[in-house]
């Protein structure tokens, strides 16, 4: 077996004890990388980041904001500005580069220094850090695939984990949003040799992290702030962006709300699935569940299984073998009929807490 196969069979024997990368009383050290906008082409992004700023074990390193040329013209730098006000965490950002890659071993050299920021503060984090960093991406694999084609030996030693959100379930047709922003990059992530957790936004028998939450219990259970965090970013508004969090009362965004990234973030910070009563499920670290007498209730919502990816032909077709002998990454999966309802409700309960 190689080396990099023994490495993730290690890895799946750490999962099976710890449920995820971390354990009791860590912080994760954390780069996250965003297709987040304002005014928003989906506000799924602007719930994901609120996710992000919920979980304290997430020391957060930097956000990228992905797709540099469309942040230019509608930045996502409003909603960050928001969290870091809500919550007093303070996370350095920046744009990230503006075309695609033109091959998977695309450097983006030549991009305008605005679009730069994202490359660079990856790599400067991770050449700063003194412990692996998990990259966790939620659009493109774009700065990610361009840090790694610059530095690849420094990813491949201070990177911990990549959960790249993106793409279809195992063999099927990659046609999906977020791969088409990069199909290169996309597609370099898989023979990148790094620790990859991959999760695919729709597929088939559990391959799959989309659920639904209703917006109106969700947003209703949130402090005034976070609540009016949504309703800007919701209603597009042009207001600032700060005074607007304190402007009072707003009428609530109403109907199904689809989500992606809840279960692997939760994952990502080693958190566990918890049933506290009928349709109520919470998502919290083993050691702050015992405290909380919910140490016999764990839920097996989802796992991460073994896989091993592999690029075909010219064009790089993806092929994927999933529990491979000898694994290249792990592949989510939902394992629970009931996991939409349970990443409801452990969207709900988690943002319930944000900034309290």
């Amino acid at each position: 077996m190689s080396w990099l196969g023994s490495r993730f069979v290690s890895l799946v024997s750490a999962l099976a004890i710890f449920g995820g990368l971390a354990v009791a009383g860590d912080r994760v050290p954390i780069v996250y990388s965003t297709d987040l906008f304002h005014p928003h082409t989906d506000p799924d992004d602007h719930y994901d980041l609120a996710c992000l700023f919920a979980i304290a074990e997430f020391d957060i390193r930097g956000i990228i904001l992905d797709l540099g040329g469309t942040q230019a013209e509608r930045p996502g730098r409003p909603a960050v500005e928001q969290m870091i006000h809500v919550t007093g965490r303070k996370a350095p950002y920046g744009f990230g580069l503006s075309r695609p890659l033109r091959s998977r071993n695309d450097k983006a050299l030549e991009e305008p220094a605005e679009f730069q920021a994202g490359v660079m503060l990856l790599l400067s984090v991770l050449r700063e850090s003194k412990e692996p960093v998990t990259i966790f991406t939620t659009g493109s694999c774009r700065d990610v695939a361009a840090a790694f084609n610059r530095e690849p030996e420094l990813l491949k030693k201070k990177v911990k984990a990549v959960y790249f959100n993106i793409g279809r379930g195992p063999n099927e047709p990659q046609k999906e949003c977020n791969v088409d922003y990069d199909p290169a990059a996309y597609l370099r992530m898989f023979e990148s040799g790094l620790p990859l957790y991959w999760c695919p936004c729709f597929g088939k028998d559990g391959f799959e992290t989309r659920y639904e939450a209703d917006q109106t219990a969700v947003v209703g259970a949130c402090t005034r702030p976070v609540q009016n965090y949504f309703v800007y970013c919701l209603t597009k508004s042009t207001a600032g962006p700060i005074a607007f969090l304190i402007s009072g009362s707003n009428p609530l965004p109403k109907g199904p709300r689809a989500m992606w990234c809840t279960a692997p973030m939760l994952h990502a910070a080693g958190r566990k699935v918890y049933q506290r009563g009928p349709e109520d499920f919470v998502a919290l670290r083993p050691d702050e569940a015992k405290k909380r007498g919910l140490a016999g209730k764990e839920i097996d919502a989802f796992r991460f299984v073994p896989m091993r990816a592999t690029l075909e032909g010219d064009n790089g077709g993806l092929r994927v073998e999933v529990q491979a002998a000898q694994p290249n990454g792990l592949v989510f999966r939902a394992t629970d009929p009931r996991y939409k309802r349970i990443m409801a409700s452990c969207l709900k309960n988690l943002l319930a807490e944000l900034g309290r």
